[in-house]
């Protein structure tokens, strides 16, 4: 995509927000997250302890508030966003900010801001302009984020091919002898050599009955015949994340863990299928959930089906009892139930899947329908 290309997109971008806040009566939001700042402007820096952001009001072109330490940086933005304000670290952001909050002329306006902003930031913020109403913008900007365009749809696609094809190196550490510690670097390690990263911490790698705590820290448990072995990890590229999940089996599974990953198979199935444009959150929960419960193991099924996914691991929409809003094409999401049964084992599936217009179309490589057994 071109530099032409390129500003055009974040034109589009930066004029929806600008349509949501319409509708909900906000003068400006700040964006002052990485992630946020990359989905605007393509550009992005750590929100350290400077105060930074990209200001974009409801009726003009997008502008930035930097330190100057990063104002060639942040000049060189794909979008072509314009350095609006600067402060030295000599002095202190306060008086930049005060100027600001005069130019802008909304002594009393209504802000949104990043739900993670850091406090220093808003309180100064506060100090400011201290007549006006400042709310959480997570929600406004996720309603936008939430819908993918081309461009992250091909990204996210290649971010779940770097994810599966990282999730074969795991595989070949998964034997007695070997530790979940060697499996969670080989994954990290392959990540890193075809040019991705992790999206988030060290791979979880839980064997026998680790595999049953759905928010396992992997350890240095080493590999025992007929351990179930749950992975879950991310990869990301060029800042949007991939999600996946896998159950195997070290050498022959039970009888047990072959049913229990039947069940949690089938209740995958019936929450990819349930998905279709315009259907809820908790109608595609209900699906998955239907399924467990029915087998007998709804006790043991103790979270949401899935999440949204993007530039975040974890944004709306959710697949979640508590998620009253439908799932729209354009958007991307997991599909991830699971079982756990205490000091025996777990089973989770995971994929991410893409809202098309005629339905949920997997990222990821197709889960076997039966746990794989290795060795």
């Amino acid at each position: 995509m071109n530099n032409t290309d390129l500003k055009s997109l974040y034109s589009r971008r930066a004029q929806a927000l600008q349509q949501a806040m319409w509708s909900q009566g906000v003068d400006m939001f700040l964006a002052a997250t990485s992630v946020n700042m990359l989905y605007l402007s393509g550009f992005q820096e750590p929100p350290l302890e400077r105060l930074m952001f990209l200001a974009v009001p409801r009726e003009s072109e997008p502008f930035w508030f930097v330190p100057d330490l990063s104002m060639q940086s942040a000049s060189e933005n794909p979008a072509g966003w314009a350095i609006g304000y600067h402060w030295h670290d000599s002095a202190g952001p306060m008086g930049t900010l005060q100027a600001f909050a005069q130019a802008q002329n909304l002594p009393a306006g209504v802000f949104a801001i990043d739900d993670e902003m850091h406090a220093s930031a808003l309180l100064m913020l506060q100090e400011a302009l201290p007549a006006a109403l400042f709310r959480p913008g997570g929600e406004l900007i996720a309603s936008v984020r939430a819908v993918k365009d081309d461009l992250e749809h091909g990204l996210m696609l290649e971010a779940a091919r770097l994810t599966d094809d990282a999730l074969v190196s795991g595989f070949e550490l998964c034997a007695p002898g070997h530790t979940e510690w060697a499996v969670a670097l080989a994954i990290q390690r392959a990540l890193h050599e075809m040019g991705s990263k992790l999206a988030f911490g060290i791979p979880m790698v839980g064997a026998g009955e680790n595999s049953a705590k759905p928010h396992y820290n992997t350890g240095h448990r080493a590999f025992q015949e007929g351990d179930v072995v749950v992975i879950d990890f991310g990869g990301m590229y060029e800042g949007y994340c991939s999600d996946i999940t896998r159950a195997v089996c070290i050498g022959q599974a039970s009888e047990e863990a072959r049913k229990v990953y039947r069940i949690v198979y089938k209740s995958h199935e019936a929450a990819r299928k349930a998905a279709k444009p315009g259907v809820l959150g908790s109608d595609i929960d209900r699906a998955a959930r239907a399924v467990i419960e029915a087998a007998g193991y709804g006790d043991y099924f103790v979270h949401r089906t899935g999440h949204g996914i993007g530039l975040a691991v974890h944004e709306p929409p959710y697949i979640a009892q508590t998620y009253s809003k439908p799932i729209e094409e354009g958007h991307c999401f997991t599909v991830e139930p699971g079982i756990y049964l205490p000091g025996k084992f777990g089973v989770r599936i995971e994929n991410v899947y893409f809202m098309a217009a005629e339905g949920a179309v997997s990222l990821n490589a197709e889960p076997p329908s039966e746990i794989r057994e290795i060795g």
